[in-house]
């Protein structure tokens, strides 16, 4: 992207009322560190050794291991341990976050939404508000119990197995990850979204607060920065098509929408449905086809811009008061427009925040049969 570009981007995202940032895999992916086991073996065989032996070359070949009766349990358990903590407290965040959270603190408590398919908790870690992260896959820090389905953290479990497990095998089975509400030991699993057993309820409340945040953004005709970094074609509905629907629905309505897509993956048109770029008169949508290293002059251009903006609207109100978004539960989506607009764009906006709506309501797992 040229820097005539870029600076308008920046200048967009500075007038922002809103920001929100849609992030996947590839946010976290290190540029300079060997901290990619999912899709680079090099780095796969270096903090799992033992797994070689086995057949496997990388993390994401690694997802169905559980299956597979040709690797001892004792080594499964070791492997599930070193990488939880691999992934969730010994990988540091990539500088984007940092990046990404100095812009964020330019704007008011409550106008900044964080919406990740990672499970890595690196947004909580960089300092974003835990309430305004919805993170729509789970998280790396908790189990769920088939036995009583409850939900519980882990890191002082995992740090226990791994140290019982120096050559990467478990020497200790009895350290094998227990429930602490019911004491079992069968059929504990990452709460980790995988299928309809997968237990939503840790992160409902989240999510509902998100939601309400996007209709309120819609029915009050926000300008609203959508950052998407890192995110592919794989699991789309998780973020990548309902923040398009938003991002429909509030240009639609009225508001509007700074879209940039950023990826270096190949163009739109080679993948996914139509719904997946945001369509509407009042979007502005840039394709940045690039890793988050190249955010970076983008992003100091438009925090430095907030950050005076900001400054100067204190110094003129002489007290600034603090916005909060009071959420008390969220319904059927509201009116995306008032009377008197165009009938048609009233019943399109509504349509477009029905459609995120479903696509939400449906990750609410497990499912009532």
């Amino acid at each position: 992207m040229d820097t005539k570009t870029s600076n308008e981007i920046a200048a967009a995202v500075a007038d922002a009322d809103r920001l929100l940032i849609v992030a996947a895999a590839g946010l976290s992916i290190s540029t300079h560190l060997p901290n990619n086991p999912y899709h680079n073996p090099h780095d796969f065989a270096l903090h799992y050794p033992r797994l070689g032996a086995y057949g496997y070359r990388t993390s994401y070949e690694c997802m169905g291991i559980g299956r597979d009766p040709n690797v001892p349990d004792s080594i499964k358990k070791a492997l599930t341990a070193r990488h939880f903590l691999n992934m969730r407290w010994n990988f540091p965040p990539t500088a984007a976050y940092t990046w990404l959270h100095e812009l964020s603190e330019t704007f008011m408590p409550g106008d900044v939404f964080a919406w990740t398919s990672n499970v890595d908790g690196c947004f909580v870690r960089s300092g974003f508000d835990k309430d305004h992260v919805y993170t729509t896959q789970g998280q790396m820090d908790k189990m769920q119990c088939g036995a009583c389905s409850s939900v519980f953290e882990n890191e002082q479990q995992l740090r226990a197995i791994d140290a019982a497990s120096p050559d990467g095998e478990l020497t200790d089975m009895s350290l094998a990850m227990r429930c602490p509400s019911c004491g079992s030991q069968d059929n504990i699993l990452p709460n980790l979204r995988g299928g309809d057993w997968f237990i939503h309820a840790p992160y409902q409340p989240t999510q509902e607060r998100l939601l309400a945040w996007l209709d309120e953004a819609i029915s009050k005709k926000l300008r609203v920065a959508v950052l998407e970094i890192g995110v592919g074609p794989n699991t789309p509905v998780v973020t990548r098509t309902p923040a398009a629907a938003f991002a429909t629905a509030l240009g639609t309505a009225g508001g509007a929408v700074t879209f940039v897509r950023v990826n270096p993956d190949r163009a739109e048109e080679d993948y996914g449905p139509r719904g997946d770029i945001p369509q509407a008169s009042g979007v502005a949508y840039y394709r940045w086809r690039a890793g988050w290293d190249a955010l970076k002059p983008m992003l100091d251009a438009a925090t430095v811009a907030r950050a005076a903006r900001r400054a100067g609207e204190q110094d003129k109100e002489g007290q600034r008061v603090e916005h909060v978004v009071t959420i008390t539960g969220v319904g059927a989506p509201g009116s995306a427009a008032e009377g008197g607009e165009d009938a048609e764009r009233v019943v399109e906006a509504r349509q477009w925040q029905e459609r995120y709506h479903r696509i939400m309501q449906s990750l609410r797992t497990p499912r009532c049969r």
